[in-house]
């Protein structure tokens, strides 16, 4: 299939999305207004024309599917199952690791989970992985399942 008929049919297969969307009276729960740094705009824009699709479609497609199931395992900090990203990030003030409450003292790599709750959390990087390895484990169980 040549370039344009590629296209054409995505335009196409958009157009039916949206109308299916319409019949089903989809309406906006809210508006989300974001400032991001220009390298992930860019980065964000590119993999928008890969896929043939606007900023604004990808970024909700994205959203929905990070957020529309909520891990639940004994096993996590509760505030894990809201933290939506982390950061790596260097330890300015001796605290304490909020999953397993190791001191981090100054200077120490350590990873910030960010996400709807009061205050940002920082968790130590053996922490981290082993979060990361379960969320993993939890999610290639949930992928046998179907």
């Amino acid at each position: 299939m040549s370039n344009d008929n590629l296209k054409a049919a995505k335009r196409l297969q958009r157009e039916v999305e949206r109308k299916l969307w319409a019949e089903r009276k989809l309406k906006k729960d809210a508006v989300l207004h974001l400032r991001i740094e220009g390298g992930v705009m860019d980065r964000i824009k590119a993999e928008a024309t890969l896929r043939d699709m606007s900023v604004s479609d990808l970024v909700r497609c994205y959203l929905t599917e990070r957020f529309s199931e909520i891990p639940t395992s004994d096993d996590l900090p509760d505030f894990l199952l809201v933290t939506s990203a982390f950061s790596e990030v260097t330890v300015t003030n001796n605290t304490n690791c909020a999953a397993c409450d190791q001191m981090l003292e100054r200077g120490m790599c350590a990873h910030l989970a960010h996400g709807p709750f009061p205050t940002p959390r920082l968790v130590c990087a053996t922490c981290y992985t082993t979060l990361r390895e379960q969320l993993d484990n939890q999610n290639n169980v949930e992928q046998g399942e179907e």
